[in-house]
């Protein structure tokens, strides 16, 4: 919805995706990562191709976006490392790694960890303000979108970079958001299909039928945007009914599933999308929907505490892998390391 300049809701879960990155003095950008994506790469500021570098070309879209906007780099050491390491090395136990390809934005939230971290190499950082954390969300839009050319909205960027659960306007750029603050836990499962997605091939046909202005795709997302404006009148109140979002959630799958058709039967993709979601449903879920762009990857389902492991063993014998998580009450964390 966010790509057709709609209103979205998005919830930041609790799964992170980390970068370390060091200044260097030789003018070259060094970048170590490890599988599934691109190993290496190497390249010269002074002249480099954005959209190269495989997997990591994330990363060097990012660079072109900051230095476009003025952000000057002598060179740059950078790696992605996984939680168990990030945990080590920052002190702190229970952190996740963000699963990638799987419809979690796991791509904008290299982009925004990117930002957040050569910010922070080049200016400091002595608080992150809320503006900082809006400025490095449109600077990871600007790499993706307008750099890479994928056809991609502002949503999940926002939502990397601010967290927690946002009511989002997409309707100009920069967007803007204004934050839901919850009043209570909102527990989760994901349920990953195991079956890959090619989002950009996904987001480029459901362009191509929004440009076409095809009447069923149409219908679908002004009832989607309804929707969301009920479930924003939902989340402000004092007292927040889950039934009445797992409700909401329903609804909004209905037509993904029947008038933007990226459910189970995409045509695209066909996946098993739709098994996850009624099992969830059977096992006592308040709602459950796709997540992202559908085509495979992962679903997401509202539980009560109580039905959680019920949900997620459900998820699991239905061909699922589940995940148990909550929404993150933050975004961007940027950690100064002593050398």
């Amino acid at each position: 919805m966010d790509w057709c300049r709609r209103a979205v809701i998005p919830a930041a879960i609790d799964m992170r995706t980390f970068i370390l990155a060091e200044d260097s003095e030789d003018n070259i950008v060094n970048i170590r990562s490890y599988p599934p994506f691109t190993g290496f790469d190497y390249f010269n500021l002074a002249d480099f191709n954005p959209q190269g570098g495989g997997d990591l070309k994330y990363i060097r879209a990012t660079i072109r976006a900051m230095m476009d906007r003025g952000y000057r780099f002598r060179g740059l050491r950078i790696r992605t490392i996984r939680a168990d390491e990030a945990s080590n090395i920052i002190g702190e136990k229970e952190l996740f790694d963000l699963p990638i390809k799987k419809g979690l934005s796991s791509s904008a939230a290299v982009c925004v960890a990117t930002a957040g971290a050569l910010h922070a190499l080049t200016k400091g950082v002595e608080a992150i303000s809320e503006n900082l954390l809006k400025e490095i969300a449109d600077i990871a839009y600007t790499a993706e979108r307008k750099i890479l050319q994928i056809n991609c909205g502002q949503m999940d960027q926002y939502s990397s970079a601010l967290g927690s659960l946002l009511y989002l306007d997409c309707s100009t750029e920069p967007a803007k958001p204004i934050f839901l603050r919850l009043k209570k836990t909102l527990p989760l499962v994901i349920g990953d299909t195991k079956q890959a997605k090619n989002t950009p091939l996904i987001l480029a046909w459901l362009r191509e039928r929004f440009e076409k202005k095809e009447q069923l795709f149409l219908e679908g997302v002004n009832e989607i945007s309804k929707i969301v404006e009920e479930a924003r009148e939902e989340f402000e109140k004092d007292n927040p009914n889950l039934e009445k979002i797992g409700e909401l959630m329903n609804m909004n799958q209905y037509y993904l599933k029947t008038h933007l058709r990226v459910s189970g039967d995409c045509p695209i993709s066909p996946n098993k999308l739709d098994d996850l979601i009624e099992a969830a449903r059977n096992a006592g879920a308040l709602g459950a929907k796709l997540s992202g762009s559908g085509g495979g990857g992962v679903m997401m389902a509202l539980c009560k505490p109580e039905d959680l492991l019920k949900v997620a063993e459900s998820i699991r014998k239905a061909g699922g892998d589940p995940i148990i998580t909550t929404v993150a009450k933050e975004g961007l964390r940027i950690n100064i390391l002593n050398p």
